[in-house]
């Protein structure tokens, strides 16, 4: 990787619909695709974007246990707002994407790779 890959050139290369806010521009080194909470949980870290169709409190509790920066929501999914409410108290960025989480993550993939 020539140059650092951040939250913000994903969502931008993604075409995604920021559900909270960017809180911090910070780096992305890897996608994770994954709806099993506690599997996620083990394998995600500060420099994931955790691509996934839960959209359920729990899911803000792992990725903020995890350190997970970036929730990518696919498939159109959305959120409530107590659970949105939860993800800006904890600074997690939660945005959706209209794609399947196969596509969403390939088109990750292959920015990481031209970033």
């Amino acid at each position: 990787m020539n140059t650092a890959y951040t939250l913000s050139r994903l969502i931008s290369d993604l075409h995604l619909t920021v559900l909270t806010e960017l809180y911090q521009d910070l780096p992305v080194h890897n996608g994770y695709c994954c709806d099993m909470l506690s599997w996620a949980m083990s394998r995600l870290d500060s420099e994931s974007c955790w691509f996934t169709i839960l959209n359920s409190m729990n899911v803000i509790a792992v990725a903020s246990l995890s350190g997970c920066s970036c929730i990518v929501l696919t498939e159109k999914v959305t959120m409530n707002e107590d659970v949105l409410a939860k993800a800006k108290e904890e600074g997690i960025c939660v945005c959706m994407s209209e794609e399947s989480t196969f596509d969403a993550a390939v088109r990750l993939g292959d920015a990481l790779r031209g970033a």
